[in-house]
């Protein structure tokens, strides 16, 4: 038989009550934290830019990756 919700719930408390393990305890909380969507961390004009990446993406203006590498590299 399966456990109920609430019993799970109890033994997760009562595990975390128990640990030690730093590491471990920083990602339950980061797990709890509130879920934040970057798109509304983002100002107006780097929306305006992704917008217009996906635009020309749909309209087929694209550059290879290997491009891209290539004219990184020779603007360092």
């Amino acid at each position: 038989m399966s456990l109920t919700i609430e019993e799970r719930k109890l033994q997760i408390i009562e595990r975390l009550a128990e640990m030690e393990d730093e590491a471990i305890i920083l990602q339950i909380e980061n797990l709890l934290q509130p879920r934040v969507d970057i798109w509304d961390e983002l100002n107006d004009a780097e929306k305006a830019v992704i917008r217009k990446g996906v635009k020309d993406l749909e309209e087929g203006r694209r550059i290879p990756f290997q491009a891209l590498l290539d004219q990184y590299r020779k603007a360092q």
